[in-house]
């Protein structure tokens, strides 16, 4: 018997003696997506005994009652820096907090002393078993959960056995591990298809936005639904590369199929890299496949990396756009609907990269064709998430603008080209007043 697995025996805790480690004041934090659910349903169970306990996870995907539901606020004050499906209601609700975070650059006042936020006094994670040499995996998703848990000064972490393993930096050994449980409980992965009538409009954008993609360029895209169907669209292209924050299912494809090589990228050459893979991807091809590298989301989201990474295309979407090229895409009006994330970092990064360039995509309407989502003016309160100096390619269903370069009333002009015919008389007469002499 290997010496760390006499240690991993002594480790072993169930999930309710995992959620007794927390006491009052304390700052606690959760694995990004996927939270450890026996250790939270023990912890939740403590609503009413604990008291100024701190709870912060990074895009809940578990629709859990604390999240959701009145009365924890007894005990916990709940925060969350990426919008999740699973907490989405407690949004909505104001039961949860929003932190606003550029992650990298948020680190580095943690590493200045500026701030001490970053540093839980118990970090709740989930890890594969260890492998012959104790080493354990944060599986799909490694975001900053291994600078969480090393941060910490307590680190517990659920032993999943369907977690898989990666290359890169996706490793912690048993030895930096407090305590062990190996209670789990199952998470559904995947996302849900876009509505029938959404799939032809997603398309057509997906077509578009990769017409701007060239042979060798090295790609990020962003989680969702027109990400996948621009993918679709790169089947034919040959060599290209993936530096990205989200490994998207339609990446992995490309790596499956031989047309994301990573031969021509400046850094980690031949690898697609990213801080995370969807659940809806083939995790099964990922699984300890050297082709695939999980880092911190602080090393893949470093805008200077982005940057240094030459042809580095970044592909976003948008909830709305003003007529100046400004993007709202985490609220509308005060509501969260997501989070900062990397947009902006690899928009920024695309730009200033050698050849490299950004695109915005978004379908004209919302609400099935009742809304515009190219506007005058963002609603009041809507979070800027990109600014306009940085949008470059916005691509919708009715064709593709590049802003750059172009005046305030050149790309209110560009803009209304693209947005739904519906909406372009009341646009143009909006932008008249708005750029013109009255």
């Amino acid at each position: 018997m290997e010496p760390w697995q006499h240690t991993y025996k002594d480790k072993l805790i169930s999930a309710q003696a995992a959620a007794q480690l927390t006491i009052s004041g304390q700052l606690v934090r959760l694995h990004i997506g996927k939270p450890p659910i026996p250790i939270l349903d023990a912890l939740a169970k403590r609503n009413g005994q604990l008291e100024d306990v701190t709870l912060i996870q990074c895009f809940p995907l578990y629709n859990h009652p604390i999240w959701n539901e009145p009365g924890y606020e007894q005990s916990f004050h709940l925060i969350v820096d990426y919008v999740g499906a699973g907490c989405r209601q407690g949004m909505q609700q104001h039961y949860v907090d929003f932190l606003p975070l550029d992650y990298p650059q948020y680190a580095k006042q943690v590493e200045d002393g500026r701030t001490n936020t970053w540093q839980a006094d118990i970090f709740y994670g989930v890890v594969s078993p260890p492998d012959e040499r104790g080493y354990c995996s944060f599986g799909n998703a490694l975001w900053y959960n291994k600078d969480a848990a090393r941060a910490a000064t307590c680190f517990v972490a659920e032993v999943d056995p369907t977690f898989i393993r990666t290359h890169g930096d996706n490793w912690i050994h048993v030895s930096e591990i407090d305590y062990l449980v190996e209670e789990t409980a199952p998470f559904p992965v995947g996302t849900a298809p876009p509505p029938v009538e959404e799939r032809g409009t997603l398309e057509v954008i997906g077509e578009f936005a990769a017409g701007l993609i060239r042979d060798g360029d090295t790609v990020q895209m962003g989680i969702g639904a027109i990400s996948e169907a621009i993918g679709l669209f790169l089947m034919d292209r040959n060599d290209l590369g993936i530096h990205s924050e989200i490994m998207t299912a339609s990446h992995v494809e490309l790596v499956k199929r031989g047309i994301a090589t990573g031969k021509y990228k400046t850094s980690h050459q031949g690898k697609a890299v990213a801080a995370m893979v969807v659940g809806g991807a083939d995790l099964e091809f990922v699984d300890n496949n050297p082709a695939f590298e999980l880092y911190s989301v602080l090393y893949t989201n470093s805008l200077l990396n982005i940057a240094a990474q030459n042809h580095q295309v970044a592909v976003n979407s948008t909830l709305a756009i003003d007529l100046t090229g400004q993007a709202a895409a985490e609220s509308l009006g005060p509501q969260m609907y997501s989070g900062i994330g990397g947009q902006m970092t690899f928009m920024m990064g695309a730009m200033y990269s050698h050849g490299g360039r950004s695109i915005m995509v978004l379908p004209s309407t919302a609400k099935r064709g009742q809304l515009s989502r190219i506007v005058p003016m963002l609603e009041p309160g809507s979070t800027l998430t990109t600014p306009r100096q940085y949008a470059d390619y916005v691509v919708t269903e009715f064709g593709i603008v590049n802003l750059q370069g172009k005046t305030q009333r050149q790309r209110a002009e560009a803009l209304i080209e693209i947005a739904h015919p519906d909406f372009q008389p009341e646009l143009k007469a909006q932008a008249r007043r708005m750029f013109w002499p009255v």
